[in-house]
């Protein structure tokens, strides 16, 4: 089970599904994930923190970083001054919080202020620069309160894009790619044993769980002809979305629900699938 409370959420799920539809646009960042070497991070054979789940922390984490750069602090400290000689209660103390906090408390993770880690460096606010707030950032790291906030964001990330199959497409298609490119010079001793010869993943057997939980996400239905699969499922029905010959992962991103005749049909073929999905209840 996991306890979503959606800070966020869905903010950083439109900034994902906006990155996998204008890749080119990000190219550069997006080789900091999977370029120089980094796939091999992600051709673990079905691990439970998925290369989607790494996607998303990816993206999660500079954002955070990105929101902590943009504080305008010169801007900040004279809304202070400002406000300084009214009373206490009306003294903008929300301009001395960062980003960062704000989600830390909407989690309820304890955490010291950056104003309680500010008075520990013998500094207040309006005497602050950039680099504390970036030191801060690290001593979160550091005490094990920032990976938690990550830990949660991104599980809530997930619950909502694992549904979204076309997105999962866009997302395995963006590896398998960049591995096939860079598999052309040769394979790190460490993943080898995971690759065949021509470069392309070995076949692994499909963990029941992620067969339960692509099952619960199709509806045990065939998603490209809606054939009803209930009590006729077997490991032929689940369909890697991009083939492991064309360099898909074994991945649960990279996992749907095909009837027998539709998986003989697609087999090796260009990565398919559907935006079709079962509506909770009928319309008509």
């Amino acid at each position: 089970m996991i306890q979503a409370k959606f800070y966020e959420t869905y903010y950083f799920c439109n900034i994902i599904r906006n990155i996998l539809h204008d890749q080119f646009s990000y190219l550069v960042n997006l080789n900091e994930f999977y370029g120089d070497g980094a796939y091999i991070n992600l051709v673990g054979p079905f691990d439970r923190y998925s290369s989607l789940h790494q996607f998303i922390e990816f993206i999660v984490d500079d954002v955070f970083y990105e929101n902590a750069s943009s504080v305008d602090l010169d801007k900040r400290k004279n809304n202070l001054e400002r406000l300084s000689s009214l009373p206490t209660a009306l003294r903008g103390d929300e301009y001395r919080q960062l980003p960062i906090e704000l989600a830390l408390e909407f989690h309820n993770i304890k955490h010291e202020s950056f104003e309680a880690y500010l008075v520990g460096k013998s500094k207040d606010f309006l005497s602050c620069d950039e680099d504390d707030i970036y030191d801060y950032m690290a001593e979160l790291r550091f005490t094990g309160e920032y990976e938690a906030l990550i830990d949660q964001t991104v599980k809530e990330v997930f619950h909502v894009l694992y549904q979204n199959r076309e997105l999962m497409l866009l997302f395995n298609d963006m590896v398998s790619r960049n591995i096939e490119y860079q598999v052309e010079d040769g394979i790190p001793d460490s993943v080898s044993k995971l690759f065949k010869k021509n470069g392309t993943l070995l076949r692994k057997t499909i963990p029941k769980w992620v067969q339960r939980a692509v099952f619960f996400r199709d509806r045990g239905r065939c998603v490209l002809c809606d054939k009803d699969l209930s009590g006729l499922i077997n490991l032929e029905n689940y369909d890697h979305i991009v083939p492991l010959a064309r360099h898909g992962l074994n991945d649960i991103s990279n996992i749907q629900l095909l009837c027998r005749e539709c998986n003989n049909k697609k087999r090796a073929g260009s990565p398919t699938t559907s935006n079709t999905y079962q509506s909770w209840y009928a319309y008509d």
